[in-house]
C-alpha cells in the first residue's frame, strides 16, 4: 500500500582512485551487512564513473542511491564531477570525502548532501545509512482513489484522516479526498511512519502536532480533533517518541 522511496537494499557507488582506502570503505560496508543490504561498486576514476552514469541515464535505469566521492581524484577534482553529476541526477545523494576540512566548503557548492573527512568509521557510515533513510522516509506516498483516478498522495503532506460513514476522508493542508479504505486499513499501514488513532473517528499525523486542550489535539494547520481519555497517555507516549527521533 504505501510506496517506498528507497528499494529495500542501498546502491552505493564509491569513486577512489586509492585502492587502500577504497578496500577500506568496503571493509566498514561489509560490517553493516547485517543491518543493511548494500550493493557497492567502486570505480577508480572519475571517467569510469560518469561512464557508467551516463549509461544509466541512456538506458533511463535507476541510479544509486548514494555516490562517496573523493574530492582529490587526479583527472578531475570531485567537486567538477559532483556538479556533473549533480546535472545528470538531482536526487541522488552525494557524500564528499577527503582528508582536508578546508574542502567542506567547497563540497556543498555541488549540493553534497554531508562531508565527510578520512579514514570513515563504521559508526560514520551507519549514521550516514540512517540519516539517507530518514530522508527517503519524508518520500513515502500512499494511493488515493479520487473521481479523477488514484492519486500518489506523500505522507508528509497528510495531516489526519476521517472516517466519514461508508468511506474515509485524507486531509491536507489545503485540501481533502476520498477514500474506499477503512480507517482501520489506513491504521495498520500507517502506524510505523508517524500516525496515531486517537478516536474512533480519527487517524492523525503525529509530525503536525502542534499541542493540547482539555479532549482535544491541535494540529498546526488549526485542525482541533477529539481525543479519548483513554487514548491520551499512549498518545503522549508515541508523540514523545517520534518527536525523540525526528527532532533534529
Amino acid at each position: 500500500m504505501i510506496q517506498e522511496a528507497l528499494s529495500q537494499q542501498f546502491t552505493i557507488y564509491i569513486c577512489e582512485d586509492i585502492r587502500e582506502h577504497s578496500e577500506k570503505m568496503l571493509d566498514i560496508c561489509s560490517l553493516l551487512e547485517k543491518e543493511y543490504s548494500l550493493n557497492i561498486t567502486v570505480f577508480q576514476s572519475a571517467k569510469e564513473l560518469l561512464q557508467c552514469l551516463y549509461k544509466l541515464q541512456q538506458e533511463n535505469a535507476e541510479f544509486p542511491d548514494l555516490i562517496l566521492l573523493d574530492i582529490e581524484l587526479p583527472e578531475m577534482d570531485g567537486i567538477t564531477l559532483g556538479k556533473q553529476i549533480r546535472e545528470m541526477n538531482a536526487d541522488v545523494f552525494l557524500v564528499f570525502i577527503t582528508s582536508y576540512i578546508e574542502y567542506a566548503v567547497k563540497g556543498y557548492e555541488a549540493d553534497a548532501f554531508r562531508y565527510l573527512l578520512k579514514p570513515l568509521s563504521e559508526e560514520v557510515m551507519r549514521n550516514l545509512l540512517m540519516d539517507i533513510q530518514k530522508e527517503y522516509s519524508k518520500k513515502k506516498k500512499i494511493p488515493v482513489k479520487t473521481i479523477d483516478g488514484e492519486i500518489l498522495l506523500p505522507l508528509q503532506e497528510l495531516v489526519y484522516i476521517s472516517a466519514e460513514d461508508k468511506c474515509t476522508v485524507l486531509y491536507t493542508n489545503s485540501q481533502h479526498y476520498i477514500s474506499d479504505y477503512s480507517l482501520k486499513r489506513y491504521e495498520e499501514q500507517l502506524r510505523e511512519y508517524g500516525f496515531f488513532r486517537i478516536h474512533r473517528k480519527y487517524l492523525v499525523n503525529l509530525y503536525y502536532h502542534k499541542g493540547m486542550q482539555t479532549g482535544k489535539i491541535i494540529l498546526s494547520p488549526g485542525y482541533s480533533l477529539p481525543i479519548t481519555k483513554k487514548r491520551m497517555p499512549e498518545y503522549r507516549r508515541q508523540l514523545f517518541h517520534f518527536l525523540g527521533e525526528n527532532l533534529i
